[in-house]
């Protein structure tokens, strides 16, 4: 009888190490939740939603086309405390106001974390960052190279790097070549950004997909250099890869302080649930979820 009780209480203790969890287990910090105008949100679905010649979607179906509070309140629903406000200028004299209408959208919603954009040509574009840095206190900005069209290291843009290495502020980039790529985007391109600037605070988007590899390696020599997960784990995939190139387990359970989730919310062709789900079925540690979820973008942004 002993011996089939010992029998029972090793395999109970097998079952809790591979105990799975769900979405509602766990409160959030999205790091990765896009903000715009209206006007220009409904531009950006729109070309999402354009079709080919064989009346295919070129982009995906946004699933969540709703209006600003609607949005938001999804955001609540689905357990996450703080989320992020990135938006780009695809033309130029169009980032401030962007960044305008970001600074009124932090007045009615507390918990939303801002970033502002910013466009190389724009004349005034080192007042304007100063201001939404300075006077309203906005994380960083975000540049997108493959929709923006133009290399992260323009010389243009010294003065704007300058200013948020000197504030401790965050650059956050779309720089790898999922879901396709152009010129602009790619490991080479960001590697010659980042020996120019090795002390930047910078979050690279979709783990910097394709090469996942070699952006994870650069984590063990630039301390101020993290990785979102945005629509990597994804039980169906977006991104035309095996899942099997994504990064391993082993690899999230190495880089576990230095991995932030997030969902791409709400340019997503799918349900806000599935932005975790597919890590959830990697089965890793509750203390690795804690981490990935909210504790790590707790520490980098300074959230009380």
């Amino acid at each position: 009888m002993q011996h089939i009780l010992f029998k029972i209480s090793k395999f109970s203790s097998k079952l809790l190490k591979v105990m799975t969890f769900s979405h509602y287990d766990f409160k959030y910090i999205d790091s990765h939740t896009h903000f715009f105008p209206p006007s220009i949100f409904h531009a950006i679905w729109d070309y999402f939603e354009l079709r080919d010649n064989e009346n295919k979607v070129k982009g995906w179906p946004i699933n969540y086309k709703l209006s600003i509070d609607k949005l938001v309140e999804v955001l609540q629903n689905k357990n996450v405390e703080y989320f992020t406000t990135y938006n780009y200028a695809h033309k130029a004299n169009i980032s401030e106001y962007i960044n305008e209408w970001v600074f009124e959208f932090i007045q009615e919603y507390k918990k939303a974390i801002p970033f502002g954009c910013v466009w190389p040509g724009d004349n005034n574009r080192v007042s304007y960052v100063t201001k939404i840095l300075d006077e309203y206190g906005y994380y960083g900005i975000k540049i997108q190279p493959l929709v923006q069209n133009f290399y992260l290291d323009d010389s243009r843009l010294d003065d704007i790097y300058k200013i948020l290495i000197d504030r401790g502020k965050w650059l956050t980039v779309h720089i790898g070549t999922a879901p396709y790529r152009n010129k602009f985007v790619g490991y080479k391109n960001f590697i010659r950004f980042l020996e120019k600037y090795p002390e930047m605070h910078i979050i690279v988007a979709h783990m910097g997909a394709f090469e996942y590899q070699k952006f994870l390696k650069l984590l063990d020599s630039y301390p101020n250099l993290y990785l979102d997960t945005a629509m990597i784990y994804i039980p169906d995939n977006i991104f035309p890869e095996r899942p099997s190139k994504r990064p391993r387990v082993e690899d999230l359970l190495t880089y576990q302080n230095r991995i932030l989730f997030g969902s791409d919310f709400p340019n997503i062709p799918y349900e806000y649930e599935y932005s975790t789900k597919g890590l959830f079925d990697l089965n890793l540690p509750r203390k690795v979820y804690q981490k990935l979820f909210y504790d790590n973008a707790k520490r980098i942004f300074k959230l009380s």
